[in-house]
């Protein structure tokens, strides 16, 4: 996806359908929201116009999302605000700069 904002709201909604698919309360649901908005959030911001690639999968027990782009910028991490609303809705999260490409990977168990 280009590294568009106003994209944001259909990411919300592959990663709110996708687990439509699973056991997940409203709560849970809400916080895969949230998590998919931050991730794709810090990588529009860091990306040098490069596309966002992403990835969900659904295994038996757990969501996946990934996403990576490229960027300009010599640093690149998330904010503290992004960490701490990852820490409450996610069971584990990373983030990764390898060169020039930055990305990162949410985890919920389901």
């Amino acid at each position: 996806m280009p590294p568009d904002p106003a994209l944001l709201r259909v990411v919300r909604l592959v990663a709110s359908g996708l687990t439509s698919l699973t056991d997940l309360d409203v709560d849970g649901v809400e916080g895969v929201r949230a998590g998919v908005d931050e991730l794709v959030s810090t990588l529009i911001e860091a990306s040098d116009g490069t596309w966002i690639v992403m990835g969900l999968e659904l295994h038996d027990s757990r969501l996946v999302v990934s996403a990576t782009t490229h960027s300009r910028s010599r640093t690149f991490g998330p904010s503290p605000t992004t960490e701490r609303i990852l820490d409450g809705v996610a069971t584990d999260h990373r983030w990764h700069a390898e060169g020039s490409t930055v990305g990162g990977t949410v985890v919920y168990e389901l």
